[in-house]
């Protein structure tokens, strides 16, 4: 695999993605692939003009075409769907075991390394086009709970599980983390901490820290297709289905396929449960 060179200081906004992508290389090429592409994007926006930059960005350019073709079988490189599934899916994941971790106190480097990679990797979410409400959230949520657990532990303080409170007591996030919940709409946010996070300060050094980190590999996700450029779908019983209902089967489909990387059986189910309501019923858990 071709070396991407190191990231000039005019782009070093881009460099936890880099960061991600590099620790992903062997074993989640899909994950490595597009937060490159992000990373690719938002460089773009930032120098495309120095010397230092121009070199940096043919050299990510030319790596990103060679693992393209080196990836030209596999629907996460071809079909954007699939690749979102899996992406949102793998954020989920890291989200999840943060939170869990957080609630239950356990706090240490991997608790901030596994929130703030959530919340990264949620941002390049953005290439696969608009971005969820409950991601937006979500993301948000992430990076303010590594900031927030960093700066606790920075100052010898025990953080507070879950969620902030506002200054009248009241919970700042409409949190309710229940099976696959994830953060609805905030009512507030704390200000930021002085001191943010960097993702070296973070490595997953150890075995025993990476085994924080979910496991992935490459898989093919169920594709289905369905033509929804005329209208609403009947099926039995009556039961009409709108193009936006289809396609938000066709997520969850895509999502249990994914959850099946991780050998997350249960997820799996849940997300078929979820698309066989919605193509039977019409109705959305």
């Amino acid at each position: 695999m071709a070396q991407v060179p190191e990231c000039p200081e005019s782009l070093k906004k881009i460099q936890h993605y880099l960061k991600i992508a590099s620790e992903h290389d062997n074993k989640d090429p899909i994950i490595s692939y597009w937060c490159r592409l992000y990373a690719l994007q938002t460089a773009l926006t930032v120098d495309k003009s120095s010397k230092e930059a121009k070199q940096f960005l043919v050299s990510l350019m030319d790596w990103l075409e060679k693992q393209k073709t080196a990836l030209k079988d596999n629907d996460m490189i071809i079909h954007e769907t699939a690749a979102q599934a899996h992406f949102e899916n793998y954020a989920i994941k890291l989200f999840n075991t943060a939170d869990g971790m957080d609630r239950q106190g356990n706090y240490n480097k991997n608790t901030v390394k596994l929130f703030f990679t959530a919340g990264l990797l949620m941002d390049v979410l953005s290439v696969f086009g608009d971005v969820s409400e409950e991601i937006i959230n979500t993301q948000k949520y992430a990076k303010w709970k590594a900031m927030y657990i960093h700066n606790c532990m920075k100052n010898g303080e025990t953080p507070t599980p879950g969620p902030p409170n506002t200054e009248s007591g009241q919970i700042g996030f409409n949190f309710q983390n229940q099976g696959n919940d994830i953060p609805q709409q905030p009512n507030t946010f704390v200000p930021a901490a002085p001191t943010t996070p960097t993702y070296n300060d973070y490595p997953p050094s150890t075995p025993n820290e990476r085994a924080y980190l979910p496991s992935t590999s490459v898989v093919t996700p169920i594709d289905i297709q369905p033509d929804v450029s005329k209208g609403p779908i009947i099926f039995k019983d009556g039961v009409q289905l709108t193009p936006s209902q289809i396609s938000k089967a066709q997520k969850y489909c895509k999502f249990a396929a994914s959850a099946l990387t991780y050998d997350d059986v249960s997820e799996s189910v849940a997300n078929l449960q979820k698309a066989l309501k919605l193509l039977t019923t019409g109705e959305d858990t």
